[in-house]
């Protein structure tokens, strides 16, 4: 068993390996390509605005996103998931599971938010507008059917193969926390002039120096952490992906939303705060109990939900 685990985290590790390598070097080129479609009278518009105002950072994202994808291929034969996933069954519930996941996920967040309206530590910008509202809710729907699939899915059922659910929840956890732990800090801002087919691989580099900040890691990678292991928990707890697609939704959702509608004043630096408060609602050790809460919360809301049932 032991061996079985070993063979799935050095497959899961080169995947994060060439996930990294492909994206640095995709990035440069992608940006270029998107600034020179800019331009196109075709695209004139939102496609257009969004192509032209994205900084190298965004560029970056959206590569490594791609090469993951890419490198999912060749990591989904090594580990023989032809035969899909065979520990999720068909969840009669899933509507109700993705509802009140979503619910309890974004209300509590945008809550948070609401308190540090409240106290003065962000300001609100930007009228409401419907049309964001739309775009927030597509991407909210994206991700977590993205991501709820390939960790919560296809690497954890791998896992399961050959370890105890808890083992294999706290590798996959770990492992979810660390892809996205692996992004440009956002102080980075790279210049038109700066970007060349290096510049990629220097980002790499500019990530992993956050990990000798334990301030930056206890604000972001145990949140992390933390966001994970709920949704790994509402997978094992259902045998199903709705629950926990519904939880991340809501999670992305009102991040998104509170990320456009508000801005923290220049008297304040995220530094000031920290590890306590960061300079978004998923920086700091109360994003970090607001999490936990959603977990205990859930697990009350499924108690008593099936015990009516």
């Amino acid at each position: 068993m032991t061996l079985h685990i070993r063979s799935d985290a050095l497959k899961l590790l080169s995947w994060l390996a060439c996930t990294l390598i492909l994206g640095a070097a995709l990035a440069p080129i992608l940006y270029h390509i998107g600034k020179s479609m800019a331009g196109l009278p075709a695209l004139d518009g939102y496609i257009s605005e969004i192509l032209r105002k994205s900084d190298f950072s965004r560029y970056f994202n959206r590569a490594m996103l791609l090469a993951a994808l890419i490198c999912i291929i060749p990591l989904m034969r090594s580990l023989k998931l032809k035969r899909g996933i065979l520990t999720l069954q068909k969840n009669p519930s899933w509507k109700s599971h993705f509802l009140a996941g979503f619910i309890l996920a974004g209300g509590l967040l945008l809550m948070l938010g609401w308190a540090y309206l409240v106290l003065g530590l962000f300001k609100s910008e930007h009228q409401f507008d419907l049309r964001m509202i739309g775009k927030f809710m597509a991407t909210a729907l994206v991700v977590s059917l993205l991501e709820e699939w390939l960790f919560r899915g296809l690497l954890l059922d791998a896992v399961l193969r050959s370890a105890r659910k808890w083992v294999a929840l706290l590798f996959v956890t770990f492992f979810f926390a660390l892809v996205h732990f692996l992004k440009p800090p956002g102080s980075i801002m790279v210049s038109d002039a700066d970007v060349n087919l290096t510049t990629g691989f220097w980002m790499v580099g500019q990530i992993f120096m956050h990990f000798g900040n334990p301030v930056f890691i206890a604000a972001e990678f145990a949140t992390l952490f933390a966001l994970g292991w709920v949704l790994g928990w509402a997978r094992l707890r259902t045998s199903s992906l709705w629950l926990g697609i519904g939880l991340h939704s809501g999670w992305v959702f009102s991040y998104e939303l509170y990320k456009y509608h508000t801005f923290m004043p220049k008297r304040y630096t995220p530094e000031l705060f920290l590890p306590y408060i960061g300079a978004t609602l998923k920086s700091g050790l109360i994003p970090l109990t607001t999490v936990c809460l959603t977990g205990v919360v859930t697990a009350i809301w499924l108690h008593f939900r099936h015990r009516r049932h």
